[in-house]
């Protein structure tokens, strides 16, 4: 069968589904199927940047803004 046939088979045979749960999960398979996969590579900076950043945390550090592992957990808890 060509695309095209498919098609309208797949067509057809929608057109007579009344089952609102069985046509979403349909539409999440094509959706899922047929999206764009982007490629995320991770964040990148240049080296004088993350010289900046380390900086700005040690300086954080030395003045006390930053967060024990404990006080971390406490705001955030970890989902179980």
């Amino acid at each position: 069968m060509e695309a095209l046939e498919l098609r309208l088979s797949l067509i057809e045979q929608l057109k007579t589904i009344d089952d609102v749960k069985l046509l979403t999960q349909i539409k999440n398979l094509i959706s899922l199927a047929t999206e764009k996969k982007e490629t995320h590579y991770p964040a990148q900076m240049t080296l004088d940047e993350l010289k900046a950043v380390l900086k700005k945390s040690r300086e954080d550090f030395k003045h006390g803004r930053y967060m024990t592992t404990e006080e971390l957990r406490k705001r955030h808890p970890l989902c179980e």
